[in-house]
């Protein structure tokens, strides 16, 4: 089992989460730190897991009053991967050809080619996140374009505006200036 997390709201403090994976004899096989905001984890096992996403409050905590910042929905990405062992694979294929491993070289790159295509999955991941984050942040972006662009509107309806009183203030003057009679 293996599998990353990040939390994809900046504007919400990431104080109150937590991510725990359990095994199947309820123990806990990882763990992250309160308000990490990214991280992944790997475990070997067999059985049922569970993931945890806490947001600050647990179960027992629900009837209580609590800090609101813990009520705050979080947006929070997460991928999960469960899959067969390189080990055990090798020992499928290879049967009794696994006794020729020398030195326990094929068992090091086993592992080395797990470790590795692990770890791009990892980069996968934080890659999906990053394409959120931009989703996010293009959403915002095109919010406060369109409030530049109504308040551009607005200031120049409003010279406009002042513009045409002031022509018609100066034509006005200059029409009684022009309609007095000179004694």
């Amino acid at each position: 089992i293996s599998g990353s997390f990040e939390h994809l709201d900046l504007r919400v403090s990431s104080a109150p989460i937590r991510v725990a994976l359990y095994n199947s004899k309820e123990e806990k096989v990882y763990s992250s730190n309160y308000g990490d905001t990214e991280g992944s984890f790997s475990a070997k096992g067999m059985g049922k897991h569970w993931l945890c996403l806490e947001n600050g409050l647990t179960y027992e905590q629900r009837e209580e009053k609590t800090d609101p910042r813990k009520r705050v929905m979080r947006t929070i990405g997460f991928a999960l991967r469960v899959k067969k062992s390189a080990t055990s694979k090798a020992s499928e294929v290879l049967g009794d050809a696994g006794s020729n491993d020398v030195e326990g070289t094929t068992q090091l790159l086993l592992d080395l080619t797990e470790d590795l295509n692990e770890n791009f999955q990892v980069l996968t991941d934080h890659m999906s996140y990053m394409k959120a984050r931009e989703v996010m942040h293009r959403e915002l972006h095109e919010q406060t374009f369109t409030k530049v662009v109504r308040w551009n509107i607005l200031e120049i309806c409003t010279v406009v505006v002042v513009t045409f009183g002031q022509v018609l203030n100066v034509w006005w003057i200059l029409s009684k200036r022009n309609t007095r009679s000179y004694y």
